[in-house]
């Protein structure tokens, strides 16, 4: 596994290091991690996660995994945040309905045209029924990061496939989606194969 270590300011996240019991994986709702580097590297809140997964399976390090920020986000205690490892996987995300010879579907509320690979549900999950799809190369990526990280932290290889959101899911010990901890959020939307994710850990 090549893992990419990139330059990213110390004041985005607390260069404490803390006990981890949790990876929290995340999509990124963009086409590119460019984007959202800039992003964390701008905002305020040190919301920026250690590692993102670029479409292609590179993988990138934004700081050490040890240390921590507030990437679960909005209701969170900085205790939650601090005994997590965030991994971000570039994806467009909720896609919208848009039926015009450009493309079938728009994304970035609308924003941007989106012409990959996406599922549609038979009904809608948190609002929406249509979704980008992960690549192939992410999946790998993401399997070997877990892996790392399970070796490197006490981790179990534990996944939590369920789509739904409960408070008791901070006490997960192991590898857990953004959407299990946050009932506003999408990520990982139901394109997540999480049955290639757990032969992938196998």
């Amino acid at each position: 596994m090549v893992i990419t270590k990139i330059s990213f300011p110390e004041g985005q996240y607390l260069k404490e290091a803390a006990e981890k019991r949790q990876i929290v994986l995340h999509h990124t709702v963009s086409s590119n991690a460019a984007s959202s580097i800039a992003w964390w590297k701008q905002t305020p809140e040190r919301v920026a996660v250690a590692f993102i997964v670029e479409k292609d399976g590179t993988t990138l390090q934004l700081y050490e995994p040890q240390y921590w920020a507030y990437h679960i986000g909005k209701g969170s205690t900085s205790d939650q945040n601090r005994h997590t490892i965030g991994i971000e996987i570039v994806n467009e995300g909720v896609l919208q309905p848009n039926f015009t010879p450009q493309s079938m579907f728009k994304w970035c509320d609308g924003k941007a045209f989106f012409t990959g690979k996406n599922i549609a549900l038979p009904a809608p999950w948190r609002g929406s029924r249509y979704f980008a799809c992960y690549t192939e190369e992410q999946y790998t990526a993401v399997g070997e990061l877990v892996r790392y990280l399970s070796q490197r932290f006490p981790i179990p290889l534990l996944v939590n496939d369920t789509f739904t959101y409960d408070p008791a899911n901070f006490a997960f010990n192991g590898i857990i989606s953004h959407h299990n901890l946050r009932a506003d959020k999408s990520d990982l939307s139901p394109a997540w194969d999480f049955k290639k994710l757990k032969e992938l850990l196998q």
